[in-house]
Order: C-alpha cells, then structure tokens, then sequence
C-alpha cells in the first residue's frame, strides 16, 4: 500500500536527493505539499507530488541539427 503523506526525508530518501533539496523546492513552492502544524511547520508531501514536479520541470533535449558546409568555403576553392 502506497503511503497518501510523506515527510521531507522519506521523499529524499526514496528519490536519492539530500533532505535540504526537498525543503527548498517545499519553501520555493515548486513541490506541492501541506502543513500538518500551524505557522507553517510539519510539512508533508502527497502522493505523485514528486511525478508532477517531474513533469512540470524537466527540460527537453533537443537534437541538433547538422550544419552543412563551413562559412568562407568557397574562397578556399581556388
């Protein structure tokens, strides 16, 4: 059974990133999560919330395009 709630470390500790990266993408709000406590402390993280900041943020590579030929060739062909 899949947890519905995790805290910084068990999320850190799944994806293999330091407990601080987690802290600071909840702080920056670029991870969705909760408070459990009031004044913003006890923070917890739902389900699928880490596969969403995935999605969201993953840049795409893109495949380069062969250029053909070289600038000044022509005056090289003498």
């Amino acid at each position: 059974m899949t947890k519905l709630l995790e805290t910084p470390k068990e999320l850190a500790d799944r994806i293999g990133i330091p407990v601080t990266n987690v802290r600071y993408l909840i702080r920056e709000d670029m991870l969705d999560h909760i408070y459990t406590a009031p004044g913003k402390r006890n923070p917890k993280i739902p389900s699928g919330s880490w596969e969403k900041y995935l999605a969201l943020f993953t840049v795409k590579a893109e495949p380069k395009v062969a250029k053909s030929g070289h600038k000044g060739s022509a005056s090289c062909q003498n």
